[in-house]
């Protein structure tokens, strides 16, 4: 029985669906597409938070593609993503559409998540205990790569995500797991509103400050400090999201009552 090499295979593997493509050239091909789905993911997240798209709007995959220049593909796998992340629905009859912010439902959540964050921060004193010191300082050396004056260059658009992870450590240097599996329940829940407090450099910047300086407050030993700097940072954020989440709310209803597609 005749058997084809090994090197006869790979050739036909390159050549037979596409002529020009080889071991050398599929990584690039790879990276592109990389490229493409999330370059195509940004852009659309940035509209769905800046309430660029009406309420009721359709997000058709066809129409976007052409406005992107990019295949359906990249386009549904970020239609994908933003619906796991809440910021788009399915619609009743097919396809996505931007998901309107809850509002009073994200301030209820809010306060749930900071009643959870604050008991995680008092409880080794409750319990004549400490925090995990070594999980604090291993918290405090991530975030502190992130300290450079220009943040965008490390971090990306899923910073909410590095804030949420950090507010989880945290709680978990408490050592109560229990607690901390409500803490990530909750945060999935309010992310549609916490994504939009992070829209500027600015906001990355001084959030990756207030996260240092509370964890820098907790190795020092300054419980009541990190307590203080925890509301504060939790006040400024909520105020802050709200505000940009109601803008950018305001402008999907103006543009559904306009018809502005």
């Amino acid at each position: 029985m005749h058997t084809t090499p090994d090197t006869e295979r790979d050739t036909a593997r390159y050549t037979t669906s596409d002529p020009d493509e080889t071991p050398a050239t599929q990584p690039a091909r790879s990276a592109s597409k990389a490229g493409r789905a999330a370059a195509t993911y940004d852009e659309l997240k940035r509209r769905l938070l800046n309430g660029e798209f009406p309420l009721g709007h359709r997000m058709a995959e066809e129409r976007l593609a052409v406005e992107l220049g990019v295949s359906r593909t990249p386009v549904r796998e970020a239609l994908s993503r933003l619906s796991a992340e809440g910021l788009v629905e399915r619609r009743s009859e097919g396809g996505y559409g931007p998901a309107a912010p809850d509002l009073h439902l994200a301030r209820d959540l809010y306060e749930v998540r900071f009643a959870l964050e604050l008991d995680a921060l008092a409880r080794p004193g409750r319990l004549g205990a400490t925090h995990d010191l070594r999980l604090v300082r291993e918290l405090r050396s991530d975030w502190l790569d992130l300290a450079v004056p220009d943040p965008t260059d490390v971090v990306g658009p899923d910073f909410a995500l590095l804030d949420e992870d950090y507010h989880v450590r945290l709680a978990a240097a408490a050592g109560n797991d229990a607690l901390c599996d409500m803490l990530v329940r909750v945060n999935e829940r309010i992310r549609p509103v916490r994504m939009h407090d992070f829209l500027t450099p600015g906001r990355i910047q001084r959030t990756i400050e207030q996260h240092l300086s509370i964890v820098d407050a907790l190795l020092a030993g300054e419980l009541r400090a990190a307590r203080g700097l925890l509301e504060s940072h939790f006040h400024e954020s909520l105020a802050v999201a709200e505000e940009r989440a109601a803008a950018a709310l305001a402008r999907m209803v103006t543009r559904h009552r306009r018809g502005t597609p």
